[in-house]
């Protein structure tokens, strides 16, 4: 099970503990094991989740929008694939759940 504490996501039961996935800040989810370092492997605006290297670009993977994870390109659009509760990571239950959601994707 993941964990996030201070920006940093690992692979703990508890928060703060455990090996290092990678990191999220200002939207960038990136491999690095400090806050802001590594690979950019992924971001979030506006409820869209992409796989590119810096905010809003990159193509879209998919949205969050009342709590609802959708398929679609854009914010609301698409099939349901599940619910935000079924892609939470211990300790991200403040941030954002597109946040919340990309970077149970990514990690």
């Amino acid at each position: 099970m993941a964990n996030f504490k201070n920006g940093i996501i690992r692979a703990g039961s508890s928060v703060g503990t455990g090996k290092t996935l990678g990191n999220i800040k200002k939207g960038v989810i990136k491999n690095g094991a400090s806050l802001g370092s590594g690979k950019a492997i992924g971001n979030v605006k506006n409820g869209v989740v992409k796989d590119g290297p810096s905010k809003g670009s990159g193509k879209p993977l998919f949205n969050v929008k009342v709590e609802k994870v959708k398929d679609g390109s854009s914010l609301g659009s698409g099939k349901i694939i599940g619910k935000v509760k079924d892609f939470s990571i211990r300790g991200m239950e403040r941030e954002l759940d597109a946040e919340m959601v990309a970077a149970y994707h990514f990690f």
